[in-house]
């Protein structure tokens, strides 16, 4: 399937083949935030949860704002086994991107302004030559959809500035997460959303796969990575692909870590639990 579909009324245009190891280069305002403060963490919602921040494009200098989470109000609940993070009333991963509505630039929050001036001429030829300008309006919140639409476009962007396969990796990721739940919601899916459910859970595949291979590859090839933190995420996406001696390994090499903490490797006990159940059989 194609990953990036979607991304058309954008007018960006995919082949429908995305492989992101492949690099592919030669060698709210104040009267909101009042009113939220009344109402304990507890019985906020979404909304109430976010602002509205004033962004400049490193690439076209437009200015324009987007949503930004208000970190002091959320409230973490909880994660899943391969460490997606759960907070109560929002989902914090959901504003980590920021799109340029006028070039079509987008990246997640912590690389969005570190572009060369080459990086810079590659995107407006990928990128900007193809957008199809969008409204500055900010909407009130960004639902599950807009979100995934949002960090395609930062894939897109990623791909086209060659960034380091660990940032492409971790867009992947994100967007393999937050489809993830949206299946999980689906889960009484109706005859009409079917068809919805079918393509999301495609995605949520799909991108994790990219990630699971993606990880892979940048664990061995670059420098600066939380090597115990991608071993720990590794092993957990090895076992859903069903890459039971590749868990092994991993939960192997963290377990004989000296520096892996405690509760990682009582998790990982966890997950070898897993492992030995399902080479059993």
């Amino acid at each position: 399937m194609n990953l990036l579909s979607g991304l058309e009324k954008f007018g960006i245009k995919s082949d429908g083949q995305l492989d992101i190891t492949d690099d592919g280069i030669e060698k709210k305002d104040n009267g909101q935030m009042q009113s939220a403060v009344k109402k304990s963490i507890d019985d906020l919602e979404e909304k109430d949860l976010v602002l509205q921040k004033s962004v400049q494009c490193p690439i076209c200098d437009h200015k324009f704002k987007v949503l930004q989470v208000k970190s002091a109000k959320v409230k973490r609940i909880g994660a899943d086994s391969d460490t997606r993070p759960h907070y109560h009333n929002i989902d914090p991963l959901k504003y980590e991107v920021i799109v340029c509505p006028h070039c079509g630039y987008a990246a997640m929050n912590k690389y969005f302004v570190h572009v060369s001036a080459t990086q810079m001429r590659w995107i407006k030829d990928a990128v900007t030559k193809n957008f199809t300008p969008l409204s500055d309006d900010v909407p009130e919140i960004y639902t599950a959809d807009e979100a995934v639409d949002r960090y395609k476009l930062a894939l897109v962007s990623a791909m086209a500035k060659h960034a380091r396969l660990s940032e492409k990796s971790l867009i992947c990721l994100r967007i393999a997460w937050i489809r993830r739940d949206q299946v999980k919601e689906m889960a009484n899916a109706n005859a009409v959303e079917v068809g919805k459910k079918k393509q999301i859970t495609e995605e949520y595949e799909g991108f994790y796969r990219q990630a699971y291979e993606g990880y892979t590859k940048a664990y061995s090839t670059e420098t600066g990575l939380n090597s115990t933190a991608i071993e720990f995420l590794l092993a957990n996406m090895a076992i859903h692909f069903k890459e039971y001696n590749t868990a092994a390994k991993l939960i192997s090499s963290l377990l004989g870590n000296p520096n892996t903490n405690p509760r990682v490797k009582d998790r990982c006990l966890d997950l070898k639990d897993i492992v030995v159940a399902a080479q059993k059989k």
